[in-house]
Parts: structure tokens; C-alpha cells; sequence
């Protein structure tokens, strides 16, 4: 089903995290992202990294997925942008209604 709701975490640097939930928002590619601090320990190309980022929480639908990750790729900073995608079991119904309802191009 396209109107599927998911979640997508990515991360992103204090400065663009920001910028990155108002474009995807816009673009209906989003109906909400939230955005949270996070200290984030890991580790590139064999150094161990700590960092503090932005926690983007972006709620969208399944049929949005591979037009966010092209939008993250665009905007993001970083080499290799985290974006995991998480299907949701489920909701408030009149919630959900909304979020597939402002996804649409």
C-alpha cells in the first residue's frame, strides 16, 4: 500500500538538520519531522567519531521514501547520511489520515 506510513530517522549536523525538515515539509515529501539533539559516538574510516547532531524523526508514507532519500542525499552534508525507514503498526487513524493526506504531490 502507498499511503503506508513510515518513519525515517536520519541524522544531520546542528546547523542543517533544520533546513533539511523545512524541505521535505514543503515538498509534501513529509507531513511533520522532528528534530531532537542527540550525542552520537561511532565510528568512520577507523577513527572513533563523537559528535553532536540533530535527530530527524520524519513521518511520510511508503510511496515517499526513495523521493526523501534523493532530497536527504541533495541537502546533506555528510558522505554517508543515515536514513533508516520503519513501517509503523499502527496509529491514530485520523492522525494517519493527515499524514498521507499532506504527502501528496
Amino acid at each position: 500500500m502507498d499511503d503506508e506510513p513510515v518513519i525515517i530517522l536520519s541524522t544531520a549536523g546542528e546547523g542543517e538538520a533544520k533546513g533539511i525538515a523545512q524541505a521535505l515539509v514543503m515538498q509534501h515529501l513529509a507531513a511533520c519531522v522532528n528534530i531532537n539533539g542527540v550525542a552520537s559516538i561511532y565510528r568512520w574510516k577507523g577513527d572513533l567519531c563523537e559528535d553532536r547532531e540533530q535527530l530527524l524523526i520524519i513521518k511520510t508514507v511508503k510511496r515517499q521514501v526513495d523521493a526523501v532519500m534523493r532530497e536527504i542525499r541533495k541537502l546533506h552534508s555528510y558522505e554517508l547520511p543515515e536514513m533508516i525507514v520503519l513501517p509503523l503498526a499502527g496509529g491514530y487513524p485520523p492522525y494517519l489520515q493527515w499524514l498521507a493526506e499532506e504527502t501528496k504531490s
